[in-house]
């Protein structure tokens, strides 16, 4: 074990860490550290990832990460348990940072993982925070482990080193993205440094852990707002009747313009999120902020709006919602519009059933939900379709395929199918971005979205 601080006390295959949180972030952070001969001490609080992984079991099936994690388990260097080792060289804290339902952010996650390693610092350790955070949570935590007796910035080594992780690409971007070390202290962020150079192939740049921490929602900010321009570039072009990915195809050969594709609104952890953290704290500068988020969470209910539109009504049958994954091709369903889809269906009176390839229990805010598994039971009988997630599954959907679907409306909130084929067989496509086909529409109005979504808005 670590006696002293400082950027001389490089690590080597003696040293262990511990990751405090074994999610989609944690665990292939803790198989990298293994890989690179460290011992690995995973901790998280569900039984069922734990027990998964004790058996030797990757509790994430992504290509690449599965393999590391397996391979690491065997090797002996990665353990998962409930709780921290008595002692670690070094411990990062990799647990989720939601908002509450007023917007707010929620640091419970990070305060329990914080108070759980108190107990077994020792002079030396250095103390990793790699959760997306509101500006000022690294310098909490160096509080935090004040009152525990211990100097934060003499005794202990604070960093703030968050990932840049694409889901379906995980490994291969933390391997060699580019990464931000935002340390406490020089000092901290030099041993942070160090660390990571273990695995890492990417440009490490050290700077302050509230720079850090800003630069890291700046760039999920920025992925909000640019995605909420394209989406409502797509509004625009839905009412005036024009084709609105055409449009952005043309707008983009401009040298100096590069429109984002709009879609069925934003998910995962980060994007839908992180934002939040900045309206909730600086509300006087972010109303631009506030308008992206509002456009981005409200994208599913107008695609719901437009159905409504070209005749949709609950009476019409059983709603099929293909893909609850927020992207296409993971198992990751956090935050993913089809959930703000499915709510409102239900508000709204309508019936529906969700398949996935690659999700089996879909967790929402609402609860669980069984996901049906077989494409054509849920097909079948059906009244309409929503394309929510673009897996590979659903590229290759052919009028073929709706054989059992007895509807003909078919909603493409990922703008995936060459709607011609599937027009010239009497079926009604609608796509973002483009006019809604004439012979769609034939009812009142539709409802508005609900209340309970619209007073959502800001933190109050």
């Amino acid at each position: 074990m670590l006696n002293r601080s400082g950027a001389d006390a490089a690590m080597d295959e003696d040293h262990t860490i511990c990751v405090v949180g074994l999610g989609y972030v944690g665990l292939p952070t803790a198989a990298l550290f293994a890989r690179s001969g460290l011992q690995v001490e995973g901790v998280d609080i569900d039984p069922e990832i734990v027990s998964r992984l004790s058996r030797g079991e990757s509790s994430i099936q992504e290509p690449g990460v599965e393999e590391i994690v397996v391979a690491s388990l065997a090797s002996g260097r990665l353990h998962a348990r409930m709780s921290p080792p008595d002692e670690a060289d070094v411990f990062v804290i990799c647990v989720p940072t939601p908002v509450d339902a007023s917007h707010r952010a929620d640091m419970a996650f990070v305060l329990s993982a914080a108070h759980s390693i108190v107990p077994r610092l020792r002079r030396g350790n250095l103390i990793i925070l790699q959760s997306t955070s509101p500006i000022g949570s690294t310098r909490m935590i160096a509080e935090l482990v004040r009152t525990a007796g211990f100097d934060p910035y003499d005794d202990l080594d604070i960093c703030y080193c968050p990932e840049r992780v694409f889901p379906g690409h995980t490994l291969d971007e933390m391997i060699n993205n580019s990464r931000v070390i935002g340390g406490c202290t020089e000092r901290a962020g030099q041993r942070a440094l160090e660390l990571y150079k273990r695995f890492s192939l990417g440009a490490l740049v050290v700077t302050s852990s509230e720079a850090a921490e800003f630069a890291k929602l700046m760039e999920n900010t920025y992925r909000d707002v640019n995605i909420a321009l394209a989406n409502v570039f797509a509004r625009i072009a839905e009412e005036d009747g024009i084709d609105g990915m055409e449009a952005i195809r043309v707008a983009n050969m401009h040298p100096r313009v590069n429109i984002h594709a709009p879609g069925a609104g934003v998910g995962g952890h980060c994007i839908p999120v992180d934002p939040w953290f900045l309206i909730e704290k600086y509300r006087e500068f972010t109303p631009l902020l506030l308008a992206a988020r509002t456009v981005n969470d409200t994208q599913p209910v107008r695609l719901l709006d437009r159905a409504e539109r070209a005749g949709l009504r609950p009476e019409n049958g059983r709603v099929a919602i293909l893909g609850v994954a927020y992207r296409g091709d993971i198992d990751d369903a956090r935050e993913a519009p089809s959930e703000q889809l499915a709510k409102e269906l239900s508000l709204r009176g309508y019936h529906w059933e969700a398949h996935d390839p690659h999700v089996g229990i879909w967790k929402t805010h609402e609860g669980n939900h069984r996901v049906n598994p077989d494409l054509g039971e849920v097909l079948a009988g059906a009244g309409s379709i929503f394309l929510m997630t673009d897996h590979t599954a659903y590229r290759s959907l052919t009028t073929d395929a709706l054989d059992g679907f007895r509807g003909r409306l078919i909603v493409d909130g990922r703008n995936m199918l060459d709607p011609r084929p599937f027009e010239a067989q009497g079926f009604v496509v609608i796509q973002v971005g483009r006019p809604t086909p004439q012979a769609a529409i034939a009812a009142p109005e539709a409802a508005e979205p609900s209340a309970e979504l619209l007073a959502g808005g800001a933190p109050t």
